[in-house]
């Protein structure tokens, strides 16, 4: 089965292996990303707005949130009780928003608006439904899941995925994320999966549209032009900014964002909620739970510690040499 073959003087497509065997042939939207950004040309797409980008880097600084105990659809991939703890208006003690993170978050925006503009320029070369973006910017778009609490009864989760897409005839959300130089490298070699929260989002987004398919576009945020990768051939190659992955529609994954957030909402309290997860060797808390608002509510004896770590990673760097005249 093929859903579409790029054209040869176009994108190039790439093989995505769907569950019952067959394979989908959809554009490779990170290579076309990469060779857009290392090469310049005056813009053609009416759908930028300097405004807007300025907006999504602003926000950060000016927004005040308010404490609604509201669901959203990008916390499908949440840990069951922290949701327990928002919706029932606990007060947040754990892990907060620190100036670190409010930087993290500003240039997390300005870079999604970023190669979100140029995901707009490249699909300008193309026709409605060979290639095209839509509800991107100032005109994303909110969509909603439904979840039955009662008969006759049904709460509504709300959400807003980056954008979406045409792409060979095919509806597909675009969802772009920055990632950790240990999670680019991990989303490079494997992909998403489920255990991954952003795959839970996309997936929530994809149920909510009634879409097939996500693309999932990830840059690095400690990259650098000098990072190389070794294939397994032996041969290295520069390692590219950005990575994407296509996504299929993952019914039974749908249907466990929907039991999750019914059991939030039909809970009376955050203690009707089992732990998840829990301390590990010497009672020490690890991720999602040391990175959660609310740990201190859930493990009441817990405390915080400066702890020296020694975890090293080795890197592959590009590095120049000159060689002697006689090799």
């Amino acid at each position: 089965m093929s859903l579409g073959q790029a054209r040869k003087d176009k994108m190039k497509s790439v093989p995505v292996n769907l569950r019952n065997g067959d394979i989908a042939y959809l554009y490779d939207i990170a290579e076309a990303v990469c060779k857009r950004l290392a090469t310049t040309s005056p813009a053609t797409s009416s759908q930028h707005s300097a405004e807007a980008l300025g907006n999504s880097i602003l926000r950060q600084l000016f927004e005040v949130k308010k404490s609604s105990g509201g669901l959203r659809l990008s916390q499908s991939g949440t840990c069951a009780r922290q949701l327990a703890y928002q919706y029932h208006h606990a007060v947040p003690n754990g892990m907060g928003i620190d100036a670190n993170s409010r930087i993290a978050f500003a240039i997390g925006d300005a870079t999604e608006a970023f190669l979100v503009s140029a995901i707009a320029e490249i699909a300008e070369g193309y026709s409605d439904k060979d290639f095209s973006v839509s509800c991107i910017g100032d005109n994303q778009e909110t969509v909603s899941l439904p979840v039955d609490i009662h008969p006759g009864y049904q709460a509504i989760v709300p959400g807003h995925p980056d954008g979406s897409m045409v792409v060979l005839g095919t509806n597909a959300i675009l969802e772009i994320k920055s990632m950790s130089e240990y999670a680019f490298g991990k989303f490079r070699s494997k992909g998403l999966t489920r255990e991954d929260s952003y795959y839970w989002q996309v997936q929530a987004y994809m149920a909510a549209k009634g879409y097939a398919f996500a693309y999932v576009l990830a840059y690095n945020k400690a990259g650098n032009s000098k990072e190389a990768f070794v294939g397994d051939d032996g041969v290295w190659l520069p390692a590219p900014a950005l990575h994407g992955q296509w996504i299929e529609f993952d019914h039974d994954t749908a249907d466990n964002i929907h039991m999750k957030f019914r059991q939030v909402l039909v809970s009376d309290s955050p203690e009707d909620i089992e732990r998840p997860y829990g301390p590990g060797k010497k009672g020490k808390l690890t991720f999602p739970c040391d990175y959660c608002a609310y740990y201190k509510t859930c493990f009441p004896n817990s405390e915080e510690q400066a702890d020296e770590t020694r975890w090293l990673k080795k890197n592959t760097k590009i590095k120049v040499y000159v060689r002697d005249s006689n090799d």
